[in-house]
């Protein structure tokens, strides 16, 4: 398989992507002032110039659907195929839905806590916002990959796209030999009779492993045996009927206690949520796809495998695609450098139920006040009823401390709930400013200079989260987080051999800005970083 040059893409004066250019003649153009710079990763170009009738080669979009899709623009010449840009990247769907069950969880539980009542029982519901039908994790999915397809036909053309889904059979895979209304029917139905389903579903997992312990062979009873969860709950675990299995009584002791490992078989358990995941949001992405303007095709995966198999290229995501955008028995040319697509989260430093600072410390300085009844104004979990009692004489203490404050001018109002400014002292740091002199100001909160003089900032530098830098050495960063004394602290994009962490903190005066940070970076996947 032949590789390749790297190309540059080219925008139109009015900003139509044209066909990409070698590096050669993109220097020529730019050297020439025919040409400028708008972006650096990927590295493009806008002509200053007008082209008459230019010529576009046709080229399809691939998209490799998955956990971490691949993305790949193959271009159709007269005498092969050529991959002009692969890309692949990994949203985070799968961690907001994490978040969401976190919060869900404690929230239930602080609810649970306060009021006894709150609590309901009856099935889960499933409470998505209003107008949509797909939870806000499947729809994140579905748009930061969108927004990456956007993010490729911004700077190079396609004609077509040609998209392959996730379609799994999780019953099948599962269970092997599974057909007919079979599929209707679970691992508990047929002879399996119990007084309720928790019941049943231990006498389906004992007749399937056929009343003996999985580990040692011992026969057990319907009282003796144990139901072991072979993938824990912490780990990611299920109560799938695939993932639990019957243990003797000394065998389960003996794990439990960690005298006995049990070595864990990734392939004989699966896990389905992911394939499920992308199946929920399969038609979403498509219909989303159609509306770019340009002809969607659907393809399988066991057309990209033979293809990729012919070609005789790796398995990889970015592959996949370009093997599935090949035409048949046309070569195929790689590129040398493709691209990671790395999402910055829209809140980095913010925490499930993190307190306001400043009521939390307003009223851990109440509590501490001379003459305070301690027993009253702690609140117990489990004592409801003392803790109404005490309600009011807790409000009482803190009002009283508060309404001191008034009368000296020392009560802080930005730090009520519901403010939009917030104290200095509990911001983050948000941007590093460093004049011509070389002086660097942290500012912690763009809100904090907000209606202030902003005159006394230098304007020379400005690094904030998210920024790719260069450091002296030529190396290429991401900057990941801003010290309080000034330093930046960075995050090497490529692998550097011989060093024991990838980051690092650097004075932002030796740093240079590359591109500013945006919600989608463009990272190399090779050691070569940067365009040459």
């Amino acid at each position: 398989m032949r590789q390749c040059a790297n190309t540059v893409g080219v925008l139109s004066d009015d900003g139509i992507p044209l066909s990409p250019a070698r590096p050669a003649r993109a220097r020529w153009l730019l050297k020439k002032n025919k040409a400028k710079v708008v972006s650096i990763y990927p590295f493009v170009i806008q002509l200053t110039y007008e082209v008459q009738d230019p010529v576009v080669m046709d080229a399809d979009m691939v998209i490799d659907d998955g956990e971490t899709y691949g993305i790949a623009v193959v271009e159709h010449r007269q005498t092969h195929d050529q991959v002009i840009v692969g890309l692949e990247g990994h949203p985070r769907g799968r961690e907001i839905s994490d978040n969401l069950k976190e919060r869900r969880s404690l929230r239930g539980g602080r609810r649970n806590r306060r009021n006894k009542k709150r609590g309901k029982e009856g099935e889960p519901r499933f409470n998505y916002r209003k107008g949509s039908e797909y939870p806000q994790s499947i729809r994140s999915d579905v748009q930061a990959k969108l927004n990456a397809v956007k993010d490729v036909l911004k700077y190079f053309p396609a004609s077509r796209i040609i998209l392959e889904p996730v379609k799994i059979d999780l019953v099948k895979k599962r269970r092997p030999g599974i057909k007919g209304e079979e599929y209707q029917q679970g691992p508990a139905s047929g002879s399996v009779e119990a007084e309720n389903k928790h019941q049943k579903k231990r006498l389906a997992i004992l007749k399937r492993d056929q009343y003996k312990c999985l580990y040692c062979g011992e026969p057990v009873t319907e009282e003796t045996a144990k139901i072991h969860h072979f993938k824990t709950r912490k780990s990611g675990g299920t109560n799938r009927y695939d993932v639990v299995g019957t243990l003797c009584g000394r065998c389960h002791t003996s794990v439990t206690t960690e005298d006995l490992s049990m070595v864990f078989d990734v392939n004989r358990f699966p896990d389905p949520r992911a394939a499920g995941r992308l199946m929920q949001g399969r038609y979403l992405l498509e219909a989303e796809l159609q509306k770019l303007g340009l002809p969607v095709d659907v393809r399988y995966g066991y057309e990209t495998k033979a293809e990729r198999e012919k070609l005789g290229l790796p398995k990889s995501h970015i592959n996949d695609a370009a093997a599935l955008g090949s035409r048949e028995g046309c070569p195929l040319r790689l590129p040398v450098l493709t691209w990671r697509v790395e999402y910055r989260k829209r809140h980095p430093n913010r925490k499930l139920f993190n307190a306001n600072p400043g009521v939390v410390h307003y009223r851990s300085e109440a509590d501490i006040q001379p003459g305070v009844n301690q027993t009253r104004m702690k609140v117990d979990d489990h004592d409801h009823e003392t803790n109404r009692k005490n309600r009011s004489y807790r409000r009482h203490v803190r009002s009283r401390y508060y309404k001191g404050l008034r009368l000296e001018g020392r009560f802080n109002y930005d730090l009520l709930p519901g403010k939009k400014k917030l104290n200095e002292a509990y911001a983050v740091n948000e941007a590093v400013y460093v004049g011509a002199g070389g002086s660097a100001i942290v500012v912690k909160n763009r809100r904090i200079w907000h209606g202030q003089n902003c005159a006394v900032l230098p304007t020379h530098k400005v690094f904030e989260k998210g920024d790719i830098v260069r450091t002296k050495e030529g190396i290429v960063s991401k900057i990941i987080s801003l010290m309080s004394n000034a330093l930046v602290k960075i995050l090497f994009c490529s692998y550097q051999k011989g060093r024991k962490c990838q980051f690092t903190q650097r004075r932002p005066q030796d740093l240079r800005a590359i591109q500013k940070g945006k919600s989608r970076t463009w990272l190399a996947n090779t050691a070569r970083s940067s365009p040459q």
